[in-house]
């Protein structure tokens, strides 16, 4: 039994039938319109819908990072293989490079820099064992290096495989098929994204960076791929890929290959020119 009200009812005998189908009137106008707002919240998105679904394929994610004209990334690249404890025999390698005999290796590229459509490059590349940080500039087929404050062109020819965004992307993103995949939602940094991980998926990077006959294009075929995407458009933020085989001779040889892409199409990235 009600003794207040917020609008109380008429006092009065004779209205109180009236006032009381005023009031059930508003209560019903109230939560139609409390209705309507829930409605159209969840059409916007606010509801705990299902997730649009990811790309199809890899590529096509590729396909929208070659759209921007400029960007900033970075690409690390890990190739190591420890020597056994005991080693076999050299005889038992005659068909790959890397012997039984040999030391451990662990080398590892880092380039940190700019990139500018097509071919422009702009980056520091730290790598390994101990060596020093060298600033970088490439456009097209030319290249130069910093060295004791002074800008010198690289006497070596540029073949094979070179580390740019976009193939880069091409070697570890666009052979991934997405379809149907599930994803969860990480930050990456300040950005919202969606995480896929993929197992033992087939790509050629090893291939397309020493080549199909190389030990390394030969024995590591398949990779463990974590991707990143941008949660609003599905933009590449991150891609980590790692590949671990061993020699027939029991030789343990991995690899570890990482691209992050952001700042697409920044004002503040300044157009890459040949250094003077």
């Amino acid at each position: 039994m009600w003794q207040r009200s917020i609008h109380p009812l008429p006092t009065d005998p004779g209205k109180t039938g009236q006032g009381e189908r005023h009031f059930t009137m508003k209560l019903r106008l109230s939560i139609g319109a409390c209705l309507l707002i829930s409605l159209a919240f969840v059409a916007c998105g606010g509801g705990n819908g299902p997730p649009a679904p990811l790309p199809a394929k890899g590529a096509d994610v590729c396909t929208d990072l070659k759209k921007a004209e400029r960007m900033r990334y970075t690409i690390n690249y890990d190739l190591a293989s420890p020597k056994q404890a005991t080693p076999a025999e050299d005889s038992a390698a005659t068909e790959w490079v890397v012997k039984p005999s040999q030391p451990d290796f662990d080398f590892v590229a880092n380039y940190d820099g700019t990139f500018q459509q097509p071919d422009k490059l702009d980056y520091e590349l730290t790598s390994t064992p101990g060596q020093p940080t060298v600033r970088g500039i490439r456009i097209g087929d030319n290249e130069w290096f910093q060295l004791n404050g002074r800008w010198v062109p690289n006497s070596q020819p540029i073949s094979g495989f070179t580390f740019i965004p976009p193939l880069a992307c091409d070697a570890l993103v666009a052979p991934l098929d997405l379809a149907g995949r599930t994803a969860t939602v990480e930050k990456v940094g300040d950005t919202d994204t969606r995480h896929v991980h993929i197992d033992q998926a087939p790509i050629p990077i090893a291939a397309q960076l020493f080549g199909d006959r190389s030990d390394n294009g030969r024995l590591l075929t398949s990779w463990d791929v974590d991707l990143w995407l941008n949660k609003k458009d599905d933009r590449l933020v991150k891609v980590e890929a790692a590949s671990k085989a061993a020699y027939p001779y029991g030789r343990e040889i991995s690899s570890k290959i990482a691209l992050a892409v952001s700042a697409f199409n920044d004002g503040d990235i300044a157009d890459i020119k040949q250094p003077v």
